[in-house]
């Protein structure tokens, strides 16, 4: 399954704070602070899961990550 280049990799380091303060940076819109939609798309045969989020209300606020499983 090819990648596109736009995808990066999830890197533990961008997450910082309190618990709460973690779940905004990953379920929020940077943007507006609306609950963005995630979708995911499995490859285990390459151990990765390719995760797309984007903002239902200012459609400005996608991110698209690559997450590696151990």
């Amino acid at each position: 399954m090819p990648f596109d280049a736009d995808f990066k990799f999830e890197k533990f380091e961008e997450y910082y704070g309190d618990i709460e303060q973690v779940k905004k940076i990953i379920c929020n819109c940077k943007v507006c602070g609306t609950k963005l939609v995630l979708s995911h798309l499995s490859d285990y045969k390459n151990l990765v899961v390719q995760e797309t989020a984007r903002c239902p209300e200012c459609g400005s606020g996608s991110r698209k990550k690559i997450h590696v499983l151990n």
